[in-house]
């Protein structure tokens, strides 16, 4: 038998059902930050593995690359070696260069020395080109005309001549161009006697 009147009844009933929707909001809130953590916690190992994934795939692209390079690099070694196994010297270029040494003046200094090995309508022949820098304009014309007379070489020319500096002095660069007839027989220098110094 209840002797409480009427509204402390009510009243204990009003809190009793609060209470036990205040324990359901805050097992409802529990949950779902439950929820929400687990959910960030799997968005943030995926992201992890997604950037995983990524950097793997790039690190193969890249592997990729470089094979692809490497294939093509060995290709064009194999090239050279094809062409430089079936090509027939007449004489070592350390010949040529040992002529066109012992022909250079003091004065001059080379700094480049090129050879083309050439097909024309006339044979098999060399497009060589030689660049660098000399005291004056008299001295690199005598050497060119020093070229010219040496029956070694054909189509000798002066492609430029341009003033610079070398160590803090006045100097005339150049560059001159000739051309070699394979087909055609020469005696060449074997032996440097001097070496063209740079003033």
């Amino acid at each position: 038998m209840n002797l409480l009147p009427e509204q402390y009844v009510e009243r204990s009933k009003n809190k009793a059902r609060s209470s036990r929707v205040a324990i359901a909001i805050i097992c409802t809130l529990c949950v779902i930050a439950s929820f929400a953590t687990h959910s960030r916690l799997a968005m943030n190992a995926s992201v992890e593995k997604l950037l995983i994934t990524q950097v793997l795939a790039n690190n193969a692209l890249e592997l990729e690359v470089d094979a692809t390079s490497l294939e093509l690099k060995k290709a064009k070694l194999e090239s050279f070696m094809q062409r430089y196994e079936n090509e027939q010297v007449v004489f070592p270029m350390g010949d040529i260069v040992s002529t066109i040494t012992n022909m250079l003046p003091e004065e001059m200094t080379l700094e480049e020395l090129a050879f083309d090995i050439i097909e024309t309508e006339d044979g098999k022949g060399i497009s060589g080109r030689l660049s660098g820098f000399g005291s004056s304009d008299e001295r690199i014309a005598g050497f060119v005309s020093t070229l010219q007379q040496e029956h070694l070489f054909s189509a000798v020319s002066m492609d430029f001549s341009r003033s610079r500096t070398i160590r803090n002095q006045r100097a005339r660069g150049f560059r001159i161009s000739f051309h070699i007839d394979l087909d055609k027989t020469w005696d060449v220098s074997r032996t440097i006697v001097s070496a063209g110094g740079g003033k």
